[in-house]
C-alpha cells in the first residue's frame, strides 16, 4: 500500500483481493471517528464531494474510486465485475484504513450501498463497521422496479436492462444529453452546478466499464448478504428517483435487521449526494456521534 499527501488529502493505493488497485483519500483528523464513502455506478469519488464539505471537520473521511471508476484500476477481464468483487474492494479499504479496534460508519449510493449490502456477511465488515448509511440503493429486482422507461408490462424492463448495460459512448456533452441524464437522474429542481457534476463524472466513465457494472445489476440480488447487517442502518430515498424508486428503500428495510424506518425525501431524484447533501451530511454525523467511537 503506497501512501501520498495532496494537499489535504492523503492517496492510498489499496490492492484488492485479486490485485486490483484502488484509488483512496483520507482526510481529516487521525484520531477522529471514521466515515467510509462508497459511491454510485459511472461516476467516481468526487461525487460525494457536496456531502463531505457538509461534514463536522472532526470526522476523518475515507474516499475510494469503485474499480474501473475514477483513479481506479478497471478489471481486465469479466471476471472481475460482480456484487462480490465490490465486498472484496470494500474490504480491502476497510482493512487499510480503519485502525485496528475502531469502527466506521460506511456510506453507499446507488452502487456504493449494493457494495455495502453485499458485504454484509464478510468478517471484514462485521469486524470493522458500527452504521451504515444506504442512499438511493437498490438490494434486487433494479431493471423491474425501474421507472425510467414507463413502458407497459415488461417492456419497461427490457428498456431498463439495455439501458444498464448499453457499452457506447454517450456522445457529445451538450443541452441535449445533459437534459436526457438529468431527467434519467435527479429531480427537476436539481442545482444546475451539481447537474453539471453529474455530467462530467459520467461522461468520464469508461464505456466498456459502464456497461459490464451494468450488466451486474441487472442480475443483482444481495438480500441474503443484506440480512446480515445488523448494525444501526439509515435507508433514503427520494420520491423523484427513476432508476431506485422508494420500494427498493421500503424493501431494504424490510431484509436489514439493523435498519431503521426509510426516509423518503420529495422531490430527490437518484442522485442523492448531489441533490440533498446537507440531509446526509446530518444522517452520517448522527450515526458517527452515536455509533462509533474513536
Amino acid at each position: 500500500m503506497a501512501t501520498r499527501h495532496v494537499g489535504a488529502a492523503r492517496e492510498l493505493e489499496v490492492r484488492s483481493d485479486d490485485g486490483t488497485l484502488l484509488h483512496v483519500e483520507v482526510r481529516g483528523p487521525e484520531d477522529g471517528p471514521t466515515v467510509v464513502f462508497s459511491h454510485c455506478w459511472s461516476t467516481s469519488l468526487a461525487s460525494w464531494g457536496p456531502v463531505v464539505r457538509e461534514l463536522d471537520p472532526n470526522l476523518r473521511v475515507v474516499l475510494y474510486d469503485q474499480r474501473g471508476h475514477g483513479r481506479s484500476q478497471a478489471p481486465l477481464t469479466k471476471a472481475g465485475y460482480g456484487p462480490h468483487k465490490l465486498a472484496d474492494d470494500l474490504c480491502a479499504v476497510l482493512e487499510a484504513t480503519v485502525p485496528e479496534g475502531r469502527r466506521a460508519v460506511v456510506a453507499g449510493h446507488s452502487m456504493g450501498g449494493m457494495t455495502i449490502m453485499a458485504s454484509g456477511a464478510r468478517e471484514t465488515f462485521r469486524d470493522k463497521v458500527g452504521g451504515v448509511l444506504l442512499t438511493n440503493t437498490g438490494a434486487v429486482e433494479l431493471p423491474q422496479r425501474s421507472t425510467v422507461f414507463p413502458l407497459p408490462g415488461p417492456l419497461g424492463t427490457v428498456a431498463a436492462k439495455t439501458f444498464l448495460q448499453a457499452p457506447p459512448p454517450l456522445g457529445p456533452r451538450n443541452a441535449a444529453t445533459t437534459a436526457a441524464l438529468k431527467f434519467i437522474t435527479m429531480g427537476k429542481d436539481s442545482d444546475p452546478r451539481m447537474v453539471r457534476l453529474c455530467v462530467r463524472m459520467v461522461h468520464e466513465c469508461n464505456g466498456i466499464v459502464r456497461g459490464r457494472w451494468g450488466a451486474v445489476m441487472n442480475q443483482l440480488d444481495v438480500d441474503h448478504s443484506a440480512s446480515r447487517i445488523t448494525v444501526p442502518t439509515a435507508v433514503v430515498a427520494g420520491t423523484a428517483d427513476k432508476m431506485t424508486p422508494p420500494w427498493h428503500a421500503h424493501h431494504m428495510a424490510s431484509v436489514i435487521p439493523g435498519a431503521d424506518l426509510p426516509m423518503e425525501i420529495q422531490g430527490v431524484g437518484h442522485m442523492g449526494p448531489l441533490e440533498m447533501p446537507e440531509f446526509l451530511a446530518e444522517q452520517v454525523g448522527k450515526l458517527a456521534n452515536e455509533h462509533v467511537t474513536t
